[in-house]
């Protein structure tokens, strides 16, 4: 079993997070959206894009 280098594991986790960030644009600029303009608001104003955030990145 090969064990994977620190370097290597930052640039997988580089990788994936971009790509989850890609998938889930639409998602993550309604979640932005809803966000502008508030401070202690966001949350719970915003907590239901939240969770789609959430669910959409862990896939």
């Amino acid at each position: 079993m090969n064990a994977l280098s620190r370097r290597e594991e930052e640039n997988l986790l580089k990788a994936a997070k971009a790509f989850a960030l890609k998938e889930c644009e639409p998602v993550v600029r309604e979640f932005a959206e809803c966000c502008t303009g508030r401070f202690v608001s966001v949350a719970w104003a915003c907590r239901s894009q939240l969770h789609v955030v959430q669910n959409c990145m862990r896939q």
